[in-house]
Protein backbone atom coordinates (compact mmCIF):
# COMPACT_ATOMS: atom_id res chain seq x y z
CA UNK A 1 0.00 0.00 0.00
CA UNK A 2 1.35 3.65 -0.69
CA UNK A 3 -0.02 5.88 2.16
CA UNK A 4 -1.15 9.06 1.37
CA UNK A 5 -0.22 11.65 3.66
CA UNK A 6 -2.81 11.83 5.90
CA UNK A 7 -3.31 8.06 6.16
CA UNK A 8 0.28 8.10 7.25
CA UNK A 9 -0.59 10.87 10.05
CA UNK A 10 -3.59 8.51 11.02
CA UNK A 11 -1.52 5.40 11.32
CA UNK A 12 1.03 7.03 13.45
CA UNK A 13 -1.20 8.54 15.92
CA UNK A 14 -3.12 5.11 16.21
CA UNK A 15 0.19 3.45 17.22
CA UNK A 16 0.65 5.80 20.04
CA UNK A 17 -3.06 5.75 20.74
CA UNK A 18 -3.02 4.92 24.48
CA UNK A 19 -5.56 2.21 25.56
CA UNK A 20 -7.62 -0.16 23.66
CA UNK A 21 -10.26 2.46 23.13
CA UNK A 22 -9.12 3.34 20.16
CA UNK A 23 -9.76 7.03 18.40
CA UNK A 24 -12.45 8.70 18.20
CA UNK A 25 -13.48 10.41 14.27
CA UNK A 26 -12.90 13.69 15.93
CA UNK A 27 -10.08 13.18 17.62
CA UNK A 28 -9.08 11.78 14.10
CA UNK A 29 -10.38 15.09 13.01
CA UNK A 30 -7.94 17.15 15.65
CA UNK A 31 -4.66 15.03 13.97
CA UNK A 32 -5.57 16.29 10.55
CA UNK A 33 -7.93 19.36 10.32
CA UNK A 34 -5.83 22.70 11.20
CA UNK A 35 -6.77 25.31 13.61
CA UNK A 36 -7.91 29.01 13.09
CA UNK A 37 -6.24 31.06 15.82
CA UNK A 38 -8.59 32.61 18.06
CA UNK A 39 -7.59 36.13 16.84
CA UNK A 40 -7.54 35.52 13.26
CA UNK A 41 -11.11 36.38 11.62
CA UNK A 42 -9.91 37.14 8.10
CA UNK A 43 -7.97 33.17 8.09
CA UNK A 44 -10.50 30.68 6.18
CA UNK A 45 -9.57 27.00 6.19
CA UNK A 46 -11.37 24.90 3.85
CA UNK A 47 -13.02 22.67 6.40
CA UNK A 48 -14.79 20.77 3.71
CA UNK A 49 -11.41 19.98 1.96
CA UNK A 50 -10.18 18.52 5.61
CA UNK A 51 -13.24 16.73 6.33
CA UNK A 52 -13.04 14.97 2.33
CA UNK A 53 -9.33 14.27 3.01
CA UNK A 54 -9.98 12.55 6.66
CA UNK A 55 -12.81 10.58 5.24
CA UNK A 56 -10.89 9.22 2.01
CA UNK A 57 -8.34 7.94 4.07
CA UNK A 58 -9.99 6.16 6.53
CA UNK A 59 -12.20 4.58 3.99
CA UNK A 60 -8.72 3.20 2.61
CA UNK A 61 -7.33 2.00 6.08
CA UNK A 62 -10.66 0.34 6.62
CA UNK A 63 -10.72 -1.36 3.47
CA UNK A 64 -7.13 -2.15 3.20
CA UNK A 65 -7.39 -3.96 6.68
CA UNK A 66 -4.92 -1.63 8.28
CA UNK A 67 -7.95 -0.03 10.84
CA UNK A 68 -10.91 -1.71 12.32
CA UNK A 69 -14.23 0.59 13.00
CA UNK A 70 -16.15 0.05 16.02
CA UNK A 71 -19.32 0.44 13.42
CA UNK A 72 -18.11 -1.98 10.62
CA UNK A 73 -21.26 -1.14 9.03
CA UNK A 74 -20.62 2.12 8.11
CA UNK A 75 -23.14 4.10 10.68
CA UNK A 76 -21.10 7.18 11.69
CA UNK A 77 -22.70 8.66 14.80
CA UNK A 78 -20.47 11.70 15.70
CA UNK A 79 -17.81 11.07 17.76
CA UNK A 80 -19.07 7.54 19.40
CA UNK A 81 -17.62 5.61 16.36
CA UNK A 82 -13.78 4.49 17.22
CA UNK A 83 -10.95 3.22 14.52
CA UNK A 84 -8.45 0.82 16.01
CA UNK A 85 -4.99 0.20 14.05
CA UNK A 86 -5.21 -3.67 13.39
CA UNK A 87 -1.94 -6.16 13.83
CA UNK A 88 -1.45 -5.84 10.14
CA UNK A 89 -2.03 -1.83 10.31
CA UNK A 90 1.04 -2.12 13.20
CA UNK A 91 2.98 -4.06 11.06
CA UNK A 92 2.84 -1.20 8.18
CA UNK A 93 3.83 1.44 10.52
CA UNK A 94 6.52 -0.58 11.72
CA UNK A 95 7.64 -1.32 8.31
CA UNK A 96 7.07 2.03 7.48
CA UNK A 97 9.64 3.60 9.99
CA UNK A 98 12.37 1.18 9.35
CA UNK A 99 12.26 2.23 5.52
CA UNK A 100 12.49 6.04 6.40
CA UNK A 101 15.28 5.22 8.89
CA UNK A 102 17.12 3.21 6.25
CA UNK A 103 16.68 6.15 3.69
CA UNK A 104 18.32 8.80 6.28
CA UNK A 105 21.76 6.77 6.38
Amino acid sequence: MDASPAARIILGNLMHVTGAEGASLGQIKMWLVPQKAENEYDYNINKGYFELLVSQALRELVAGGYVSSSLPDGVDDGDVRHFFLTEKGAKYVRELAASEIEQSY
